[in-house]
């Protein structure tokens, strides 16, 4: 039996007709259950990324707690032992020997005290307080006097002989020009007088500066920005990166007025008496550039604060940002096999389903676009963000001890500062900044180091000093005007949805010194990214909107020594850079780019829908019109831009030359139809229906590819 042509093609489109329902609700199932699982990803990554990062900080502040509580309790060791050995001493007239013995033997005590309640060492003798110290470096000898007096300052005395065993607050020790805490412990008559509840008849104080406190808790792994504070019971600060705010003798309720410290007034909860462990996320914290935990020293009931910046723990932007693009995908493509099987019921035709996918594709584009430019990577791994003092001090810390390690002599740390005052892209690459920078040598840094400074990466500079003046501690600092026009490498691809980061790369003038420039933040009034602490508030910066600026250090790997046996550390090198971020405005690119290529869409739509009522010859003249304003559109960008590159709007250029290209041959394929009375509706109807979506799917396509 012979099936005719013509009956072929009726039997295949039944059956098409009786597959197509099934086929898309398999779609729609399998669309819905990717973008769910998707979604059940993304989830499930922040939910585990959240909790280790809770784990790391956990584990890093309850053993920084550790560490120093490992030292406060050396020193309590050996401050019982010695107390217990004086209480089973049974003449105390041997005391003065004992305590200078134990001194002598036992390096790690800072000072030893043994201080007797007044006439009880001696019947006519009053006082008697021999102490011994190496606070400063040289070991010292004194004995005490009118510590039964009701001060403060001797409370290291009087708790004790109340409470026991007892950390005191942070106070002023002036013979020594030191704050300090000090242990201590009370001793007794005798073992049998301990043992009976009898009063004690004296203490044994040892007191820990509050200087080594600090320069201990420096060498705890923090990362290279992080850092860590200690307050005492009575929240008074007693460690600090920052030494002068520890100085200063203040405490919680009035540092948390300095910016440096508004943190503290988000994280009350560490200063509660029954606190464990608190954790404190980026949302809590300031700019969200920082994590925060808390949670007290052993044997004390000082509180330990952990800051660490989320960059140590930051998720890897660009996978959040494919995984989201992913999920995009699926949701959109549930929706449209959803629109597809409701137009394959009749509930809707065929013009409400083309607009409602065009809609739907043309808001899955700019999400995309939002994920874009939410999600990108400008910093490298590698490079260390600088936006506090205590950051610089960890920061100094961390590569001082790298310096020891490889048994390199540590280097001059010079504080450098800068201010930009205009930024002006002279090309593609090439950008012109002007401004102020500016370098403080200390009082023993000017006799040995020359104040100077210099750009990397600057194929023009003009260096001119402004002003030299002498500070009130003996330092000097020299300020200079420049003009530098810098070469970067700079990524196009994106336009007009493009991030820029623009760095001046400083440096000293001396190649090979043992230099490191370091920021001078005390210059400033504000250091978040968010606050541009180095930029003119007036800066002019033309289609360009200021993201964010901030010091940052990356560390530079030369393969040479420049010919130089001095240049020892060319694989460890940290060179300060300043970033500046910015994103171009969307307005300017929508009116000169965007908005004309609109425009020619919606001619070229026109052309296509009055088909039906132009010749073809005017039809042909009207496109031949839109392809040719099109071209002149992208030469124009094209001259704009100067790159070589093929960015994101440029090709939606090549997608109109390929629409016109395609229109043009159904338009030719209607007016043939016609001529010859065939199928010429078909040709129209693709023509008029199907020019949305299929502009708008190669659209979201192009974004897809362009930004994943």
């Amino acid at each position: 039996m012979t099936i005719s042509p013509q009956e072929s093609i009726k039997a295949a489109k039944s059956i098409g007709s009786q597959l197509a329902t099934p086929v898309l609700a398999v779609c729609l199932i399998f669309s819905v259950l990717s973008a769910l699982y998707c979604t059940f990803i993304i989830y499930q990554k922040h939910s585990r990324f959240q909790s280790e990062i809770r784990a790391q900080v956990q584990q890093q502040t309850f053993s920084a707690a550790q560490q120093v509580g490992d030292k406060l309790a050396a020193t309590m060791s050996a401050v019982d032992n010695f107390a217990q050995s004086i209480t089973a001493l049974e003449d105390k007239q041997l005391v003065p020997q004992m305590v200078e013995q134990e001194f002598n033997d036992n390096l790690d005590l800072f000072s030893l005290n043994v201080t007797f309640h007044p006439y009880k060492f001696e019947r006519y003798t009053r006082y008697f307080s021999p102490y011994f110290e190496r606070l400063t470096g040289v070991d010292r000898q004194f004995n005490l006097v009118d510590y039964d007096k009701p001060d403060i300052e001797f409370s290291w005395y009087h708790r004790p002989l109340k409470e026991g065993p007892i950390w005191t607050e942070p106070y002023y020790e002036p013979q020594n020009s030191v704050l300090m805490s000090t242990y201590s412990v009370p001793f007794f008559a005798s073992v049998e007088a301990q043992r009976n509840g009898d009063a004690p008849i004296g203490v044994v104080p040892s007191d820990v500066s509050l200087d080594y406190l600090t320069t201990s808790l420096k060498k705890l792994k923090f990362g290279l920005g992080g850092y860590g504070t200690i307050f005492s019971t009575q929240q008074n600060l007693i460690s600090h990166p920052v030494f002068s705010f520890v100085r200063e003798g203040e405490n919680a309720a009035s540092l948390s007025e300095h910016s440096e410290f508004k943190f503290l007034k988000k994280v009350q909860g560490c200063f509660a008496k029954d606190l464990t462990y608190l954790f404190f996320n980026g949302e809590t914290m300031d700019n969200d550039e920082h994590y925060a935990a808390c949670t007290k020293i052993p044997h004390t009931d000082w509180v330990l604060i952990t800051r660490m910046s989320a960059d140590m723990f930051e998720m890897d932007k660009d996978a959040r940002r494919q995984m989201n693009i992913v999920a995009v995908s699926c949701y959109a493509a549930a929706l449209m096999f959803a629109i597809f099987l409701l137009t394959r019921q009749r509930k809707i035709n065929w013009t409400q389903n083309n607009i409602s996918v065009s809609l739907i594709l043309v808001f899955s584009t700019v999400t995309v676009l939002e994920f874009a430019r939410s999600f990108n990577s400008i910093e490298e791994d590698s490079t260390v963000v600088i936006t506090s003092t205590a950051q610089r001090e960890a920061l100094e810390t961390s590569y001082r001890n790298r310096m020891l390690q490889m048994r390199i002599a540590e280097p001059n740390y010079v504080a450098t500062g800068i201010y930009v005052e205009s930024i002006e892209f002279v090309n593609a690459n090439n950008v012109h900044l002007t401004g102020l920078v500016w370098q403080k040598l200390t009082a023993k840094q000017r006799d040995v180091i020359p104040a100077s400074v210099n750009f990397n990466e600057a194929i023009e500079s003009t260096i001119t000093e402004q002003y030299r003046k002498e500070l009130n501690d003996g330092g000097l600092v020299v300020g200079w005007y420049f003009s530098v026009i810098t070469r970067q490498q700079f990524d196009y691809s994106k336009y007009p949805f493009d991030h820029k980061n623009i760095v001046l790369r400083l440096k000293g003038a001396d190649l090979g010194s043992s230099i490191v420039l370091v920021p001078d933040l005390e210059a400033y009034e504000k250091l978040g990214k968010r606050d541009n602490p180095a930029m003119a508030k007036d800066i002019v910066m033309e289609e360009w909107r200021l993201k964010q600026s901030y010091f940052k250090y990356t560390f530079q790997n030369y393969n040479t020594n420049f010919g130089m046996d001095s240049f020892v550390n060319q694989d460890i090198s940290p060179e300060l850079n300043y970033s500046i971020n910015i994103e171009r405005e969307f307005l300017g690119p929508f009116v000169t780019t965007l908005l004309p290529v609109m425009v020619m869409v919606c001619l070229l739509y026109a052309c296509i829908v009055s088909m039906a009522y132009t010749p073809y010859g005017d039809l042909r003249n009207n496109i031949t019109a839109v392809v040719f304003t099109i071209l002149l559109a992208h030469y124009s960008i094209r001259e704009h831009l100067q790159i070589d590159e093929v960015v994101y709007f440029e090709i939606f250029y090549f997608l109109l030359y390929f629409l016109a290209s395609i229109f043009m041959f159904i338009a030719h394929k209607y007016y043939k139809a016609q001529a010859t009375r065939g199928n010429a509706k078909l040709y129209k109807k693709i023509a008029g229906i199907w020019f949305w979506p299929v502009l708008t799917t190669l659209i979201f396509m192009t974004t897809i590819s362009t930004y994943y």
